[in-house]
């Protein structure tokens, strides 16, 4: 029939194929009594294994067969070999050459499971994060000294604060228990095993830097919800972290509270070119934040919003300017958002009505409040040179506002435009510290306080009736035979006389003579000149 000859083509087709040199076993030899079970199932080809055979089939001619724990040919070697989640590198067994691959650890000698991109070397299988032993390792308590049955204990009871339990963990690793052993003992998990390190470290360095007070440390003691903000604490840098945990503390902040500081750090730092008026602590970080959110804050969330967010923002700011930008920004908004606003229905109506209440200071000057005229001060009259005269050239003031470009000399003073001045065409101006130290100055001579007086460069023609500047040679003799330079005022016949004998040169005619401020009226005018 056909079911026959289709069972014959499959039986000849699966039947096994005689090796060289091989005889072709026949059916009644394939057919041995099984002491252990009766079954269907075609025999492998090879030594089978030795489960229910009792023993009897000790040797079978050809290929392998399959090989489960218990048989003779179980190579334990070549298990431990083949890479694996416990035993990522193949490892074979215990290295003498290391000192690793020992019950309970990892390759490379690590405690603790990798965390993806800590390779330290690119030779590595890969190198755990491991946080500062510094911290870890200190042991006030006196836990570490304690066997590992009394560490699980302690753990398993709590029996302590979770920063002074947290150096057992490392210790009981050293011993060869895996964080997976270490929570069949305690009930404390993995996760939990890595934050305690991971706060532990953080806590550390707030313990060994000075700029943090050591009596806000007890926040963080609440594992619930104060030693959770040590996790986003950690990835500040070591000149922001003091400032920033101290804040959380003032603040009484809860870790989704400290992730938005650590965030407002991160925009911060991003943004810094936009944070004009705001400081650099942490509210004031923290208020650029809110001033950040607001500009973000769509139209359709409406100024409860933005009330809110500046509102927030006020709250941790800690200088004027901040506290005005944040206003300002909400100001703004209820610019936009207002009826008849061109954000709203209506046109410009709102923006044009704050045009309205805009206002810009305006003044008109009046002609005298112009009336200063720019005078080169050569300092005082003592150290007066001619090189100083020489380079004093006149002023000239433009535009209905005089300006005027200073030439000739490196200080000025502004007068106010009196008549006395008015006649003058290249003023300069020096200090007398004690008019009565004058020779020949009249009235101003009498008197002994200091003095401006402005000196007319261009009018140098002695004539009777006035005062001028003299630069007239002293009977005291210098080195080289040559007479010192004494420069003086002194009544005009006087200067005739004095250039006539050609024994000094006048400087200019004195026109003005100005007191400082002393509030009394004493008669004193700036009519000194005869």
């Amino acid at each position: 029939s056909v079911a026959a000859s289709l069972a014959a083509r499959v039986a000849v087709a699966s039947a096994p194929t005689a090796r060289p040199g091989q005889k072709r076993r026949t059916a009644a030899s394939k057919r041995i009594p099984r002491a252990g079970y009766e079954s269907d199932i075609p025999d492998t080809r090879g030594q089978p294994g030795r489960f229910g055979d009792g023993g009897m089939n000790k040797q079978r001619d050809g290929g392998g067969g399959l090989i489960l724990p218990g048989d003779d040919r179980f190579d334990e070697g070549m298990v431990k070999g083949i890479p694996s989640p416990n035993n990522p590198g193949g490892t074979n067994g215990f290295d003498p050459r290391t000192g690793t691959g020992g019950p309970g650890q990892l390759p490379g000698g690590y405690e603790a499971p990798p965390k993806p991109g800590s390779e330290k070397d690119p030779n590595a299988a890969f190198a755990p994060f491991r946080p500062p032993s510094a911290y870890l390792d200190e042991d006030p308590e006196g836990f570490l000294k304690e066997d590992n049955q009394m560490s699980f204990l302690r753990i398993r009871n709590r029996a302590g604060m979770w920063y002074q339990l947290a150096p057992i963990l490392p210790k009981l690793m050293r011993s060869g228990f895996l964080p997976d052993d270490i929570f069949d003992e305690t009930g404390l998990e993995p996760r939990e095993q890595s934050l305690w390190q991971t706060w532990t470290s953080t806590r550390g360095s707030l313990i060994s830097d000075e700029r943090f007070p050591n009596e806000k440390l007890s926040y963080f003691d609440d594992e619930h919800n104060g030693a959770p903000c040590l996790s986003s604490l950690q990835y500040l840098t070591n000149e922001e972290r003091p400032a920033a945990a101290e804040f959380v503390a003032d603040q009484q902040f809860d870790p989704e509270q400290t992730k938005e500081l650590i965030r407002a750090y991160e925009i911060r730092r991003a943004n810094n070119s936009q944070a004009k008026g705001f400081g650099s602590t942490p509210g004031e970080i923290m208020a650029f934040k809110m001033w950040r959110d607001v500009q973000e804050v769509q139209r359709y969330e409406g100024m409860e919003r933005v009330s809110e967010l500046v509102e927030k923002g006020k709250k941790y700011a800690e200088s004027e300017t901040a506290v005005t930008r944040l206003q300002a920004l909400k100001d703004a908004w209820e610019m936009d958002l207002a009826d008849g606003s061109d954000l709203m229905e209506g046109g410009l109506f709102a923006k044009a009505k704050a045009d309205n209440a805009a206002n810009i200071a305006l003044v008109r000057l009046d002609p005298e409040e112009l009336a200063f005229r720019p005078i080169p001060y050569l300092g005082p009259m003592e150290s007066l040179s001619v090189e100083k005269v020489l380079a004093v050239q006149p002023v000239a003031r433009t535009g209905v506002f005089n300006t005027f470009t200073p030439v000739g000399a490196k200080e000025w003073v502004a007068m106010p435009a009196w008549a006395a001045l008015g006649s003058a065409k290249v003023p300069f101006a020096i200090l007398v510290s004690n008019t009565g130290k004058l020779s020949g100055a009249g009235d101003l001579s009498q008197r002994e306080e200091p003095a401006t007086l402005v000196v007319d460069k261009a009018n140098n023609t002695p004539a009777p009736g006035a005062y001028f500047l003299v630069a007239r040679e002293s009977s005291i003799q210098l080195a080289g035979g040559k007479g010192a330079v004494v420069i003086d005022v002194y009544p005009g016949r006087e200067c005739m006389d004095i250039e006539k004998d050609g024994k000094g040169t006048v400087i200019g005619k004195v026109v003005l003579a100005v007191r400082a401020p002393g509030g009394q009226d004493d008669g004193m005018t700036t009519d000194f000149v005869a």
